[in-house]
This record gives structure tokens, C-alpha cells and sequence, in this order.
């Protein structure tokens, strides 16, 4: 009795039939930079990763990808590039991007919520760029805001030079004692000690007892002066990307969004930044957060 072809195999023979038409030279590109993947490319990735079940794409599993993808607190509403480039790292149907176009048109809460880009921007100050994580770093306060059920009325922001990672921790008061106790527990004794730190020269950071903080761990501590305000130039973009993304899922009375700011940061984190063309957290940690689906189904 002769072996019935099962599995993979009879795919790839078909594959290898159909691509025995053309003339072709196989060129080895790495997934990084793979990122202009053509159509023959996605569809072989998709049988691959989804065994060939292009009948579960249907008008309610779409929806249901777009809506995670974008809507729910871990798409946090991101922009057309920056959605789409996450949704095509792990789904592909046919008019997909026309699909999704379509379906952010529709999204009140974009129309609502989204703030305009200005048209006349400061000039950008060229600065050292720093060679590994965590070697520049910035501090700044967010706030004040209102008063949430948790009795937080500001964010204490830090950002890491290089990967452009950011941390956001809810604070109810800006004095140094206690933006240096949160300064401690969020960001040192989880990332590790910063080598370089740069603050404005608001009170709280230039007290003796944050200068003392910065001492005993060994940080160099950077004031910016009001003529090179870099500190503040560097974390305006994670403030207004951060801003955004709360308007969209905080209550009406804006008290509860001391708890939507670890999403915040989640999605800003795992969201491919312009200036690195990679994702902040991918560049920290080496590889690519996997996004909380409910969608995937367990191995």
C-alpha cells in the first residue's frame, strides 16, 4: 500500500510546483528588515502560521481582530501605520489594510479624542545620542490633574535615551521625598541605576534629598537650564502620546485614570518608534512583547 501525503508536505509540493513557473533567485533577508514582504511572502506566512484556515477570517472574526488590535486597552487606538504594522505581524487576509481604513473612519472615540499635530515645531536640538540602555535618562512630573479615587493627582515620568523606553508612575504629591521613594522602587530597583539623569529645575528634583538619592546611587545628575530645556523636549512626545491614549478609556469625572497608565505605557512601549524603528521594548529587552490576545487559541 503506497504513503499518502499528509500534513505540510503536500502544501509545500504544491508551492514548489507553482513556483517552478518562474525564474527566481532566493536572496536570504532578515526578518528585521524584511518589512516590504510581498503578497506570495504573507500568504506562504500564513499557511505556516495558520494552517491554511483562511475560512476563520470571516466580516465578525475580522472585527474582532481590528477591534483588539485598535479599540481595546492594549491597542489603545494607535494610528493607521502603527496598527497595521502590529495587526500584519500576526494576521493576513486579502484588502486587509483597505478593511482596516475603513474600519478607523468609523472609530468615534479617534475623532473625539485625537489631538492635531501642529504645524510649526520647535527645532529639534541635536544632542549625544547614548550608546547603551539606560547610560541617558529623563525625569519630569505630569501634572496637575484630577484627583483620582486613589488619591494620585500627578505621574512621574522617566524615559530611557536609547530605547526610548518609558516608565509612567501615579504619584499624589510632587515634593522630593515623595517623587524619590516612587524614583527607587519603579525605576531602579527594576531597571537598574541610570548613569546619566536629566531633570528640569523644578524643586522637587533639585532638593537635597533627591540630590542625595541620585548620590548614594551613583547617578550624574543634569539640570536643564530655561535656554536648553532638553529634558522637557524629549518627554513632551511621550506626555502628549500618553494624554491621548487616557482620553479614550477614562471615566467622565477623569477620576480613575491613575488606573488606565500602565496600559498607557504598555502601548507606548510596544509600539515601533519613529525615531528607532523598533519598539521600545524590544530594544530594552531584546525581543518583542507578545500582545495580550484573547483571540489566539491556547497551544
Amino acid at each position: 500500500m503506497g504513503h499518502e501525503c499528509q500534513g505540510p508536505g503536500i502544501k509545500v509540493l504544491r508551492w514548489r510546483i507553482h513556483l517552478a513557473e518562474y525564474d527566481y533567485e532566493i536572496v536570504y533577508r532578515r526578518g528585521s528588515q524584511n518589512t516590504n514582504a510581498d503578497a506570495l511572502s504573507r500568504i506562504g506566512s500564513v499557511v505556516s502560521k495558520e494552517d491554511d484556515r483562511s475560512d476563520e477570517f470571516d466580516e465578525d472574526r475580522k472585527r474582532q481582530i481590528l477591534y483588539e488590535f485598535h479599540d481595546a486597552p492594549v491597542g489603545g487606538h494607535r494610528g493607521m501605520n502603527k496598527t497595521y504594522r502590529a495587526i500584519k505581524s500576526q494576521y493576513f487576509w486579502p484588502n486587509m489594510r483597505r478593511e482596516f481604513e475603513e474600519y478607523l473612519k468609523e472609530c468615534r472615540s479617534c475623532q473625539v479624542n485625537k489631538m492635531l499635530t501642529p504645524k510649526h515645531k520647535a527645532p529639534i536640538e541635536i544632542t549625544t545620542i547614548a550608546e547603551h540602555p539606560f547610560d541617558k535618562c529623563y525625569l519630569d512630573i505630569v501634572g496637575p490633574l484630577p484627583v483620582t479615587q486613589g488619591n494620585n493627582k500627578y505621574i512621574l515620568t522617566f524615559q530611557d535615551d536609547l530605547s526610548k523606553y518609558v516608565v509612567a508612575v501615579p504619584i499624589g504629591q510632587q515634593d522630593a521625598e515623595t517623587v524619590a521613594r516612587p524614583f527607587v522602587a519603579n525605576i531602579v530597583l527594576k531597571y537598574g541605576t541610570p548613569s546619566i539623569l536629566h531633570t528640569d529645575q523644578s524643586a522637587n528634583f533639585v532638593s537635597e534629598v533627591f540630590r542625595n538619592t541620585c548620590k548614594i546611587h551613583k547617578i550624574k545628575k543634569i539640570q536643564s537650564t530655561a535656554f536648553h530645556t532638553e529634558s522637557q523636549g524629549i518627554l513632551e512626545r511621550s506626555h502628549r502620546v500618553l494624554a491621548e491614549y487616557l482620553r479614550h478609556y477614562v471615566n467622565e469625572g477623569q477620576t480613575n485614570w491613575d488606573e488606565w497608565v500602565p496600559f498607557a505605557t504598555y502601548v507606548y512601549n510596544t509600539t515601533v518608534h519613529s525615531a528607532t524603528g523598533f519598539t521600545p521594548s524590544e530594544l530594552l529587552f531584546g525581543r518583542q512583547s507578545t500582545l495580550p490576545s484573547a483571540l489566539k487559541k491556547a497551544a
